[in-house]
């Protein structure tokens, strides 16, 4: 494990230098509730597509950084999924598939892909990683399993020399590691260190940047040791520690709720988790161009995999987009289909349905009329009250009667007044 102090700087480094994100599985008590969301923070314009890819779509892997003579390699999707295609192509840096499994690349700047090996009849090699897992696989376990028969290598960022991309370049290679979640509830982590694959379970469900997993992990337990596992002292701070600090506090209490029913919050169950994982994926994305870890956040994204619903937002388009899955026929190869991540309209527009409203607020009568009804209200009261002490019940029940009787008839006269009375000197509340 590096140092607290080596680890901070390295973070502050590195994002200056490559990208952010931040992915955030959705702890819940309910079995049924499987959501998860990302930001994807980037410095060069990713021109992403949000694209549905139906089953048996043939994918042609993307060539290999240093490997001027990797073979090609081309195969057909088992699954289809909807994903973020980056650069125009059909290459996802994120996605969820018909089956509920979700993949993400996040940038990770301590990545050193594994060597290629071009033994002739040796595995075959995979350099678009989001999309293999999500057209090939149906669980996390699956996952874990199936990548032991193929080589994973990192793509050339040469790449977007050819696909129309060249006003926004990053010439260095994509250092990146993955965070993948199932309808089940299970979270991995992928990353490539030291030229080797590690796979590592993820209960708590968050995954940022830079340092790689395990020591933002070493991060976490130093600040719950010296802060006594005070989740309200979380920092701040858009680094990548930072941000995968503030995530993991603020989803160890998935117990905590907001009162249901209320006139704000009436929501599904379903509904209820998504604003959650919303609210909470939204205090690491990028507020203002003045914050300089790792680019805007380009779009965000949550998913819902028990339901299959994809929802995003956009950098400058807050408007909640929805792709129901459950809608497309992944069978039909003609519904191979591509919209903007920026698609939609700006904004909601509710003149209408306020111009056709039957509803409004009540009117109030005079402040003297209220002053008067609270003034006798008292009174009542203390009439009530000493009648109760009395040690005659019938004066008990009489005072009560008295009591009850006069603040039934004042709150007659007053919601007379405010439903009858308009005095010409009584100026309605707008």
């Amino acid at each position: 494990m590096v140092g607290s102090k080596a680890v901070l700087f390295l973070c502050a480094l590195n994002a200056a230098l490559v990208g952010g994100c931040s992915d955030l599985r959705l702890l819940s008590k309910s079995p049924d509730v499987v959501v998860s969301a990302r930001t994807m923070d980037f410095k060069i314009d990713l021109h992403t597509l949000v694209e549905s890819v139906p089953r048996g779509t043939l994918v042609q892997e993307l060539v290999v950084q240093d490997c001027k003579d990797c073979p090609d390699y081309g195969w057909r999707t088992k699954y289809g999924f909807v994903g973020f295609n980056t650069l125009g192509i059909n290459a996802a840096a994120d996605g969820l598939n018909e089956k509920g499994l979700s993949a993400a690349y996040l940038v990770l700047a301590e990545t050193t892909y594994p060597a290629v090996n071009l033994t002739a009849g040796h595995l075959p090699i995979v350099s678009s990683f989001v999309t293999y897992i999500l057209g090939n696989f149906a669980t996390v376990d699956q996952v874990r399993d199936g990548l032991q028969h193929v080589q994973l290598a990192g793509f050339d960022a040469a790449l977007q020399d050819i696909v129309g991309t060249a006003a926004s370049l990053q010439k260095e290679s994509f250092p990146l590691h993955l965070s993948v979640h199932d309808a089940a509830g299970k979270s991995i982590v992928i990353e490539f260190l030291h030229g080797e694959m590690k796979i590592y379970d993820n209960p708590g469900g968050v995954l940022t940047n830079e340092p790689p997993f395990q020591d933002q992990l070493a991060l976490v337990k130093q600040h719950d040791k010296a802060n006594g596992m005070r989740d309200e002292s979380f920092v701040g701070g858009y680094s990548p520690t930072e941000r995968f600090q503030r995530l993991t506090y603020l989803n160890r209490h998935p117990g905590a709720n907001f009162i249901s029913n209320t006139s704000y919050g009436a929501a599904t169950i379903d509904q209820a988790a998504i604003s959650k994982a919303l609210h909470m994926i939204n205090t690491v994305a990028i507020p203002t161009a003045y914050i300089g870890h790792g680019g805007p956040t380009q779009y965000t994204v949550v998913r819902d995999h028990r339901n299959l619903q994809l929802y995003f937002q956009s950098n400058e388009n807050q408007v909640l987009r929805r792709i129901d899955l459950e809608k497309i026929d992944f069978n039909t190869s003609s519904n191979r289909r591509a919209i903007s991540v920026n698609f939609v309209d700006w904004s909601v527009d509710a003149t209408e349905a306020l111009l056709q409203s039957t509803v409004s607020s009540k009117d109030m009568p005079p402040r003297s009329v209220i002053e008067k009804l609270l003034h006798n209200a008292q009174n009542d009261y203390k009439v009530t009250k000493v009648a109760a002490h009395s040690t005659d019940n019938s004066s008990f029940w009489l005072g009560l009667v008295v009591g009850s009787g006069g603040t039934v008839v004042l709150g007659t006269a007053v919601v007379a007044l405010v439903y009858h009375r308009r005095d010409p000197a009584y100026t309605p509340l707008l």
